[in-house]
């Protein structure tokens, strides 16, 4: 197989990155990731606030410099999909298969202002037994770094967010309002 090297703008790069995220996610997230909706649009980085975004891209330049490879599993959520997640995180059998920790309620994740990521590989281990692995402290220091509070901690170890506060915001039922009109805008729909 031939190697092409090309020199592309860093938004690029991790844009590459995010789409690439089934290629790189082991057999179980794969499946997670073909088979819900939440997973493919979720994972898309441009979806995100701009501020998210730009502290997320940077985030991600340090974890490379520090030989991190994050697999970014979920960022936007409509309001919809956040509603599925939920009612997903109240069947132990559905959040085993969907790799879910927990979820908030719909109206109240800050996925749904395009402010929250989540990672894969911060931690490991079943629910009360659940450890940091050595690449999540890396992880979880750069994020913070990057602006990035680690809200939830081991409960749900692979969410940060960016506060709605220091997004502009007063409230974060505000951010969340605003998350989902720029969603909704002409200008963020697929053609």
């Amino acid at each position: 197989m031939r190697r092409i090297s090309i020199a592309v703008a860093p938004f690029s790069i991790v844009l590459l990155v995010s789409l690439m995220v089934p290629v790189a996610l082991g057999a179980h997230s794969r499946h997670h990731y073909r088979h819900h909706r939440h997973s493919r649009r979720g994972a898309r980085i441009e979806t995100l606030h701009p501020r998210a975004r730009a502290n997320l891209t940077a985030a991600v330049f340090d974890m490379k410099r520090h030989g991190i490879r994050p697999r970014v599993n979920s960022t936007f959520r409509s309001t919809s999909e956040q509603r599925a997640i939920f009612r997903c995180s109240h069947s132990a059998h559905c959040r085993r298969r969907r790799g879910i920790y927990g979820a908030r309620r719909p109206g109240t994740s800050l996925h749904e202002a395009g402010l929250a990521v989540d990672l894969g590989g911060v931690a490991s281990g079943r629910r009360r037994h659940r450890h940091l692995t050595r690449r999540g402290r890396q992880m979880v220091r750069i994020m913070r770094k990057h602006g990035f509070a680690w809200r939830y901690g081991l409960k749900d170890p692979a969410h940060f967010e960016i506060s709605a506060r220091n997004a502009g915001f007063r409230t974060e039922r505000a951010a969340i309002r605003s998350g989902q009109a720029r969603h909704h805008s002409p200008s963020h729909r697929r053609v």
